[in-house]
């Protein structure tokens, strides 16, 4: 990012924006906050155009007129009104030198019942896996993992992980949602291959699965006995996707709505993002 594209983005943001990023003490992090933000708002204008009915044009939205409202948990979302004439809905990960932001778009009626997480886990040999199962991981899924060959037991860990954070990401509750009350199942998943697209031109494919298992546990005491899922999800209330970017690097998206959601991947530079924007401001 060179000092003109900064001092672009940095006209973008708001002023509580500016702030938080000012915020930081050294300038690498600093830059990687404003780059987060940017590319934000630059892709939101990107799937911006939205059209309601027949009696009403396409409407953009251009980067720096983006306004956000936040959860109790500091969940981000477009403010009521931006929601309603777009359609969107988003949420953001990021880890190491990737970002990866998630965007559903669909009428406006049904986006205010979509819940929408993402989240990207970098694989780590350092990690001490086996001590977290028993704090963060239901007893069917630490069983699981454990039955695993070894070498494949770490993969399975950071799969989990990223499908856990996804989710609790998707409701907005943030660690208040415990993450041993729901767990996530592997028998019946689907493989995709998933076309990754850079300038609407294919570059790679990436695999994906589909289909995971979601189900929900009740809590107990040390007094009472251990209880098995109470319910789960049926396939058309929650779509849950996990993939791999390259063997360090695995994402996951948690969509709970009463519609079936696909999925389409697309990688973009900071220099194809401005490029694409310069052609609808």
């Amino acid at each position: 990012m060179n000092f003109a594209q900064a001092q672009l983005i940095q006209s973008w943001l708001s002023e509580d924006e500016s702030v938080k990023v000012s915020r930081y003490i050294q300038l690498n992090a600093r830059d990687k906050g404003l780059m987060v933000r940017g590319y934000l708002r630059g892709i939101l204008s990107i799937c911006s155009g939205y059209k309601h009915d027949d009696s009403m044009a396409d409407k953009v939205i251009a980067p720096n007129e983006w306004r956000f409202q936040y959860g109790e948990k500091g969940k981000p979302c477009l403010v009521a009104e931006q929601r309603e004439m777009t359609g969107l809905e988003f949420n953001i990960s990021h880890s190491g030198d990737w970002l990866v932001i998630a965007v559903s778009k669909d009428s406006a009626a049904v986006s205010e019942d979509i819940e929408l997480g993402v989240d990207i886990e970098r694989y780590r040999t350092s990690t001490n896996i086996y001590p977290i199962l028993n704090h963060y991981f239901t007893q069917g899924e630490s069983e699981s993992l454990l039955a695993l060959d070894e070498h494949e037991q770490r993969d399975r860990f950071f799969d989990l992980w990223a499908l856990k954070e996804s989710y609790i990401k998707a409701k907005g509750l943030g660690l208040a949602l415990s993450l041993k009350s729901f767990s996530f199942g592997f028998t019946q998943v689907t493989s995709h291959e998933l076309v990754l697209y850079e300038d609407n031109t294919p570059i790679e494919t990436l695999s994906l699965l589909s289909d995971l298992e979601l189900n929900f546990h009740k809590e107990t005491s040390l007094t009472e006995p251990k209880q098995d899922a109470v319910s789960k999800y049926a396939s058309d209330e929650w779509s849950l996707f996990l993939g791999r970017l390259n063997s360090e690097y695995r994402f996951a998206v948690s969509i709970g709505s009463g519609a079936n959601f696909g999925i389409e991947a697309h990688k973009m530079d900071l220099g194809s993002l401005l490029s694409r924007l310069s052609v609808i401001r």
